[in-house]
């Protein structure tokens, strides 16, 4: 079973609302992966800005994110207009590896190729959340931003938090940021405001995606089961 995935949530408790999550490079390269579904695709053909849910904003933030806070390599365009799933999304995902063209002696390359994708066809996938590093000692922080050293592969780099709306706004965290996030949300509100920890596994995952495609309060409805 995969390890589970720590957030730091910002709640305001009397609208169970969460303001956003802080979080580290794990699951911000989740939620990143959620467009290699095609989903970027149709983000881009109806537009990110008019479609329902919060994978507009998801979009968006893939499209603005500075390349400062990139991994060395990665291309946004996987991304933004994907082809097929990039290879990086399987580890995400754990989905199986697409056919190796095989040249066999018996037969001809095109003919192997298509016995792997029938095999692949049958395949069973399992949806589940990439692997947390292991811990950089007494030091480290929930949410990320903790590791000794830069980790390699998914989109984002480590030794960053990143602040995470409630409909999936992600941007590099700073005081100013959350500040502003949070004078904005308690404009003509009396506000009360709370730290919740939770862990992310396969079923906050299964449930962060359907919300994603219908919700505005993505992280409210899994996380404080929020009634529609």
């Amino acid at each position: 079973m995969a390890p589970k995935i720590s957030l730091k949530l910002l709640v305001e408790t009397r609208s169970k609302r969460v303001l956003f999550a802080e979080a580290g490079k794990e699951f911000v390269d989740f939620v990143f992966s959620l467009l290699t579904l095609q989903i970027g695709a149709v983000a881009k053909l109806v537009s990110a800005g008019t479609m329902h849910g919060s994978v507009g904003r998801l979009y968006k933030s893939v499209d603005h994110m500075g390349a400062s806070y990139l991994q060395p390599g990665a291309d946004k365009s996987e991304l933004l207009q994907p082809g097929v799933l990039h290879p990086d999304a399987r580890e995400l995902l754990l989905l199986p590896r697409r056919p190796r063209r095989i040249r066999s002696r018996g037969g001809s390359e095109a003919a192997a190729a298509q016995v792997q994708a029938v095999h692949g066809m049958a395949t069973e996938m399992a949806f589940v959340l990439p692997s947390a590093p292991a811990a950089a000692g007494a030091g480290a922080k929930v949410g990320g931003g903790g590791a000794a050293g830069e980790e390699s592969g998914g989109y984002v780099k480590g030794l960053v938090t990143y602040m995470v709306t409630d409909g999936l706004e992600v941007t590099p965290m700073s005081a100013i940021s959350s500040i502003t996030l949070i004078n904005k949300f308690s404009v003509g509100n009396d506000v009360e405001l709370a730290k919740k920890y939770v862990s992310v596994g396969m079923d906050e995952g299964l449930g962060l995606l359907r919300a994603a495609l219908s919700s505005d309060t993505v992280l409210s409805d899994v996380f404080l089961a929020r009634k529609k």
